[in-house]
């Protein structure tokens, strides 16, 4: 990804269009990320300024030019969206194994952490979410906690419409950028 390509400069405008759309209040927050006038993003979970938020950039470009779509409620694995199978095994080391590495042992960990993202439990596995990584795009993240017999596993999942709204190559960074908030949740919630 080019630095000089995702610059407030050339994205300011588009990002602040989502002002009160696409599931944006006045306010573009998103995973406790919040995108001020002036293009600097406030990370509220660690207390700081996001010192390269080039990808949040990005993703909040191409999400601004989407026109909203209902949900459907079917859930997709991201090898399924269209041309995902070219990116998986990316997907699998940027967002399905830093989850396992996390949570595979404690499911409840997991379960605090995505609440405090708003998630919502599901019945699938031995611990299921659906957080809203972005206002409109939900992602299901499913656990199966490791046992004697079998190794932790997860899977993640994004209603259909997702595609709607960003590029498959986009929707693996929004799933990874989701992996990496829900842990460093773990180090900020009692």
């Amino acid at each position: 990804m080019s630095s000089t390509l995702w610059t407030w400069e050339r994205c300011g405008d588009q990002i602040l269009s989502l002002k009160n759309r696409l599931g944006f209040s006045d306010d573009i927050c998103f995973l406790h990320l919040c995108v001020a006038e002036d293009g600097n993003i406030c990370d509220l979970l660690k207390d700081c300024m996001v010192h390269s938020p080039e990808s949040i950039y990005w993703i909040l470009t191409h999400y601004a030019r989407a026109v909203e779509e209902p949900h459907t409620h079917e859930l997709v694995p991201y090898d399924k969206l269209p041309g995902g199978y070219a990116f998986f095994g990316a997907f699998q080391q940027l967002t399905i194994y830093p989850l396992i590495d996390a949570f595979g042992e404690n499911c409840s960990l997991f379960a605090t952490c995505s609440q405090y993202f708003k998630g919502e439990p599901k019945q699938y596995g031995d611990c299921s979410y659906t957080i809203p990584a972005l206002p409109l795009i939900p992602i299901t993240i499913t656990l199966w906690q490791k046992s004697d017999e079998f190794d932790a596993r997860c899977s993640v999942f994004y209603d259909s419409s997702a595609s709607h709204y960003l590029p498959t190559e986009d929707l693996a960074h929004l799933g990874a950028l989701l992996s990496q908030r829900l842990i460093a949740a773990c180090e900020v919630i009692p």
